[in-house]
């Protein structure tokens, strides 16, 4: 009978903190788009310098041949970064699967994943900027005008019970940005 018990107790307890642990890929309040979007386009701009250092094609000593070889290793992996964050937090969090516009911000995904291979494998600019395009647009398919994250304002609730329990004023800090409906939701 206790052997039985236990067993249950366990199996509860795995479930359970499974349910908990795993609702999102990433934990909530870490990541907001504005951060993510500013990797993004301070990618595309050390890309533009390293393309650019890349086709200047002045290595005659062995210090050019290093320093053409790090712009190499930073375009590799700065493009793996890239390719990882549009994958962990856009394809795996941010995208719904039951959303009307799922099926274009996959397609606008998969396109900049596939110019961030070419952009590793070559040194021309007109991957970058078609990398560039699409991102502009794919940025724009998560801005909901008015938007305010549903995190800060159950923060801001609490704040103000505090306050209104302590009779003391607390500083508020609003925090609204234009971001996915669903961002926080769980």
């Amino acid at each position: 009978m206790f052997k039985e018990f236990f067993i249950y107790t366990l199996a509860s307890q795995l479930l359970i903190q499974t349910f908990v642990s795993s609702h999102c890929q990433l934990p909530c309040g870490i990541y907001h788009d504005e951060m993510v979007f500013d990797q993004i386009d301070q990618y595309v701009e050390t890309m533009v310098k390293a393309i650019s250092v890349l086709n200047e094609d002045n290595y005659k000593t062995v210090q050019d041949h290093n320093v053409s070889t790090r712009w190499i290793m930073l375009k590799e992996s700065g493009s793996n970064e890239v390719a990882d964050i549009i994958t962990t937090y856009f394809l795996q969090q941010k995208i719904k699967p039951d959303e009307a516009d799922t099926t274009k911000k996959v397609l606008s995904a998969h396109k900049m994943l596939f110019s961030l291979v070419k952009i590793k494998q070559m040194v021309d600019l007109k991957f970058l900027n078609d990398f560039y395009e699409e991102w502009e647009k794919f940025k724009l398919m998560f801005h909901i005008e008015g938007y305010k994250c549903k995190v800060s304002q159950k923060k801001l609730e609490k704040m103000k019970q505090k306050t209104q329990e302590n009779s003391e004023p607390t500083s508020t800090h609003t925090h609204t940005h234009d971001d996915d409906h669903h961002d926080h939701t769980h």
